[in-house]
């Protein structure tokens, strides 16, 4: 007669082929779902500060899209509520190069069914941990734009835990700060001068296929850079819209996007 603990063992094993258990993701919050998405915070990295980094993650359903810090002619830019987090200094959210997208209504600047914002946590104390806590209003869009809202909680413990590789991965894809004129990867901005009074001229190095974003110091100013770069190896970036009351040089952030690389350049234009 088989022994007893042989057969049961042989038994567990067997239903667990037949109904595999449900994988639960080490280093994740629940998610938070509402209209086409869900969201969720997701473990990166401890590194040796004491900073932690975790990831703020977007899954759309097929063909749907969310959007960037700048969201470009219409849309939502997505806002990041922290308040509720302890043993907590300080967050910066690192962004991902966004996709520009074409509609009626003009051009938009996002991605497509799925994204991961980077977030580095300062703790106060970075011996104790951290509970990150987010509150996330942000954009939905296929045809139209809808907002949706999700919220999440997340333990970060001093020592190194099970961290998720898409945060990794989504650092890869931020762009890299140079200077005017600094090349990487084949990308640079070597200089940005008024063509009028209501357009930029910013001239690139960049292959053939290359994108442009531009932004200008807050929300009250909007800046819509031309789809393709022209022959000269410029782009037009039309002031759309600033602020009434606006004087003295332009601070604007540009952002150059090509073939998997991306540089971010900050540069100040007279006007």
């Amino acid at each position: 007669m088989p022994d007893r603990h042989i057969v049961t063992a042989a038994a567990a094993l067997l239903l667990a082929t037949l109904h595999p258990a449900t994988p639960v993701d080490a280093g994740a919050s629940d998610w938070s779902t509402d209209h086409a998405s869900r969201a969720r915070l997701v473990a990166g990295p401890v590194e040796a500060d004491g900073a932690r980094w975790a990831g703020v993650e977007i899954v759309m359903d097929g063909g749907y899209k969310t959007y960037w810090r700048t969201p470009g002619d219409s849309g939502i830019p997505p806002e990041l509520d922290w308040s509720a987090s302890t043993n907590v200094a300080g967050i910066e959210v690192e962004w991902p190069a966004p996709e520009r997208f074409e509609d009626a209504f003009g051009a938009y600047f996002g991605y497509l069914e799925h994204v991961v914002w980077p977030v580095r946590v300062i703790p106060e104390d970075p011996d104790a941990p951290v509970v990150l806590a987010l509150d996330l209003l942000y954009g939905v869009c296929k045809d139209i734009c809808i907002p949706a809202q999700g919220s999440a909680t997340l333990d970060l413990p001093a020592e190194p835990i099970a961290s998720d590789p898409t945060v990794v991965r989504a650092r890869e894809a931020v762009p890299v700060a140079v200077a005017p004129g600094e090349a990487h990867e084949g990308l640079a901005v070597h200089g940005v001068e008024p063509r009028d009074a209501h357009t930029l001229a910013v001239r690139v190095e960049a292959p053939a296929g290359a994108r442009l974003f531009a932004e200008g110091p807050d929300h009250s100013w909007f800046l819509a850079p031309a789809a393709e770069m022209g022959p000269d190896g410029t782009f037009a970036v039309e002031i759309a819209h600033a602020p009434r009351d606006a004087h003295g040089p332009l601070p604007v952030r540009l952002t150059l996007v090509a073939d998997g690389a991306a540089i971010e350049t900050l540069v100040e234009v007279e006007r």
